[in-house]
């Protein structure tokens, strides 16, 4: 899978990669770097997150174990790297009067206790990350400079990574505030061989999910400038037709679907068990999943539901097994770093959410050959599931998701042809396939970079 990607620099950018938190999100980043590793680049992962450097080794180490990361250094943190040698926050620092500053301040210390930089707090504030307020740059036990907020500390960090190469940076953002603050008005500016390509990873929109419903402020927000990167990358194809549908074409946007990976571990599905791997959040709908499960199981008996995920609805949604009687028939499996079990028993996948991005838990379940029932949402379901693997049920209607798992969980020829086809499909959206689309977006970036003042 060599030689996928155009020969250049690769920094992906992550506001934070902690083990076990931001679900899908986390892994898909990690992923992606391992893939464009395999495709002929060597990214370097970057965060932002200012947390202490012995809990940014641990995390680092823990990936490495995992298998997500190919060693310590290829993930790097801003304030990590300020600690080690702050000379390039020294050296973009802007000299003379710092301007006043309404907000507390947060220091960030180096490991003989020594302040390298002052952070302002900004609460309240969603667009915190586009504060003016100087960030203040110390050397020696004083104030030696500032940068123009956290724009400004996020444009330094990355020229200064940027002068270490000959080549062309590619700077793969994977969080729209990061991507906001890089591409805003300001000093320092941003080195001119640095393309931005910037991922997605949610749905755009809000209740009720259509292509006109309202859009959070901070998508809002995002859109206005989106057409200062060089290149928009979408999971799906239904999302970028949405997308082009409001805004129009003025956004340079690709599709690179996540890839789907084969599962080659023994296959021993328990009958009739639905599966769902997913925070229990009302996002999710697990409620939905249970009182589908009251009436399937008047049909087929040996059907039940292991739900693998923490939240803050578990006590809401074990109350309500007990209501509808299925108590017995569910089991809450808790946070689980390994999944391997689950799916190698599992019977059947359930997705029940109001919207994602494209979850990779439709990709993994194809890959491990599962049968996967789910809502036809916004986004990803019905063109992951667009070759074959699984059944698409009008989004949210409960009694049709029933009947839909009794026929899966019945019949079980029906089963092992929607194990086949979802394994066959897996096999065309292979990491191979989602490279060589995200070559095609770096090549675009590379070869006619966007002007970023554009629009203002």
């Amino acid at each position: 899978m060599t030689d996928l990607l155009p020969d250049a620099h690769y920094l992906v950018l992550a506001s934070r990669l902690l083990p076990d938190r931001d679900g899908g999100f986390t892994i898909s980043v990690l992923r992606r770097a391992l893939d464009m590793a395999d495709a002929g680049a060597q990214p370097v992962l970057l965060t932002i997150d200012p947390g202490e450097m012995a809990d940014h080794d641990a995390d680092r180490a823990e990936w490495v174990r995992r298998g997500l990361l190919s060693e310590p250094d290829a993930l790097r943190n801003l304030f990590d790297d300020a600690r080690a040698d702050g000379g390039w926050l020294r050296a973009a620092a802007l000299r003379g009067p710092i301007p006043a500053s309404a907000w507390p301040y947060r220091p960030i210390t180096d490991a003989s206790g020594a302040t390298v930089l002052e952070l302002p707090v900004v609460s309240g504030d969603p667009a915190w990350h586009l504060t003016d307020a100087p960030v203040r740059i110390w050397s020696d036990g004083e104030v030696v400079g500032w940068v123009p907020g956290y724009a400004g500390l996020y444009r330094a960090w990355i020229n200064a990574l940027a002068a270490r190469t000959d080549k062309p940076v590619v700077l793969v953002c994977e969080a729209r505030q990061v991507g906001e603050a890089l591409v805003a008005p300001g000093e320092p500016v941003l080195d001119p061989r640095v393309r931005i390509v910037h991922t997605t990873h949610a749905c755009h929109v809000l209740a009720p999910f259509a292509w006109d419903s309202p859009m959070d402020p901070a998508w809002e927000r995002w859109f206005a400038v989106a057409d200062r990167f060089d290149a928009v990358l979408w999971l799906t194809p239904s999302q970028q037709r949405d997308v082009e549908r409001r805004v129009g074409r003025g956004i340079r946007s690709f599709v690179v679907p996540h890839p789907a990976n084969q599962t080659a571990a023994e296959s021993t599905p328990v009958p009739g068990r639905i599966v769902m791997l997913n925070s229990l959040i009302p996002r999710k709908r697990v409620d939905h999943a249970i009182r589908a499960l009251a009436a399937v199981r008047q049909a087929r008996s040996e059907a039940h539901l292991h739900v693998y995920g923490d939240g803050a609805q578990r006590a809401e949604l074990e109350q309500l097994a007990n209501e509808l009687g299925v108590a017995d028939a569910v089991a809450f499996r808790g946070h689980a770093s390994d999944t391997s079990r689950a799916w190698a028993e599992a019977d059947v996948f359930l997705l029940a959410s109001t919207n994602e991005g494209q979850p990779l838990v439709v990709l993994e379940a194809l890959g491990g050959g599962v049968p996967v029932v789910s809502y036809d949402m916004p986004y990803g379901p019905r063109d992951t599931l667009a070759h074959g693997g699984g059944r698409l049920v009008a989004d949210g209607d409960v009694d049709a998701l029933a009947e839909t798992l009794v026929e899966v969980v019945g019949d079980r020829a029906l089963r092992e042809r929607l194990s086949r086809e979802g394994r066959a499909a897996a096999a065309t959206m292979d990491a191979a396939a989602s490279m060589r689309a995200m070559g095609d977006a770096v090549r675009a970036a590379l070869d006619e970079p966007v002007d970023r003042t554009r629009g203002r």
